[in-house]
């Protein structure tokens, strides 16, 4: 509750600022406006971009970023788009989803002073989703965006565990938005699949179980039946003298044996039970419960 809170409380905040919001509709299910307004030449790549990834626009795409890439990033390294993590990570979503080339925007990363973000940025143009430096919950967004099919377990485990630290989570809007964001992500791939799977094994368990009963009862009952017929075929075939023998023995057998067998059926049964279990490979922890 408290980390829902703080995520509406910060969005709610993002009311006047149109460069957040467009990065939060960006790297979610949000609808895009483009604003309204006089803006930098840079923002207005920025926003046209958006809108262009959003709309699956790709030569509107292409034609901003031709404007951007005419800049030179070796005579003016300390040109604020340089350094504007809302364009660039644009950028590169835009030139990875729409196959630009990105020799002009790695160049631009490059020229960047060094750390987790720049570094993040250059292992996703390049598609290094698996090195520790980077940014966790960015690369997690950024997998939602161009290929869910690489979110697995560990990426989604990894990430949270990252993203734990908050100090480095929430130094920037940029960061912060990426953050929110990519916890979404974790709870929408995570938790609902995690559980949904549990859930399914359990109930699975409790059917298999039952089955297993029921082989065990049936099983267990039709080798019974046929050891008796076969006794009984096998009795009947015998000289009539014998059988005589064999039917005064038998009832004093069968008088002193009833409360014998009376205990050792039902283990045995529990046993014929156990080694079905472990012909299907499955550890029973309750081998001392009867049927």
């Amino acid at each position: 509750m408290v980390f829902i809170e703080e995520k509406h409380s910060y969005l709610s905040s993002l009311t006047n600022q149109p460069k957040q919001i467009a990065l939060f509709a960006l790297v979610s299910s949000e609808v895009f406006q483009l604003p309204i307004g006089s803006f930098s030449e840079s923002d207005t790549i920025y926003y046209s971009s958006i809108h262009a990834i959003k709309k699956n626009l790709k030569d509107d795409f292409r034609s901003q970023y031709v404007k951007i890439s005419q800049r030179k990033v070796s005579e003016n390294p300390t040109a604020p788009f340089v350094h504007d993590d809302f364009l660039i990570f644009t950028l590169i979503i835009g030139v990875l989803k729409f196959e630009c080339d990105k020799d002009w925007l790695l160049r631009v990363i490059r020229s960047r002073a060094r750390g987790r973000v720049t570094t993040t940025f250059e292992n996703l143009l390049s598609g290094n989703y698996q090195s520790k430096a980077n940014n966790q919950s960015m690369v997690l967004v950024f997998l939602f965006l161009l290929d869910k099919s690489k979110i697995n377990n560990d990426q989604l485990n990894e990430a949270y565990y990252a993203m734990c630290d908050t100090k480095e989570s929430f130094n920037s809007d940029f960061i912060r938005i990426v953050y929110y964001r990519a916890f979404d992500i974790i709870i929408q791939f995570k938790l609902p699949r995690d559980a949904d799977e549990v859930s399914r094994l359990l109930e699975f368990e409790i059917r298999f179980k039952k089955r297993i009963n029921f082989i065990t009862y049936l099983t267990y009952n039709t080798l019974l039946l046929l050891i008796l017929i076969g006794a009984y075929r096998i009795l009947h075939s015998l000289p009539e003298d014998m059988k005589e023998k064999i039917n005064e023995i038998g009832i004093l057998i069968g008088i002193g044996g009833i409360g014998l067998f009376g205990n050792i059926i039902p283990k045995l049964r529990l046993n014929f039970r156990n080694l079905i279990f472990r012909f299907f490979g499955y550890q029973n922890k309750n081998s001392n419960h009867y049927l």
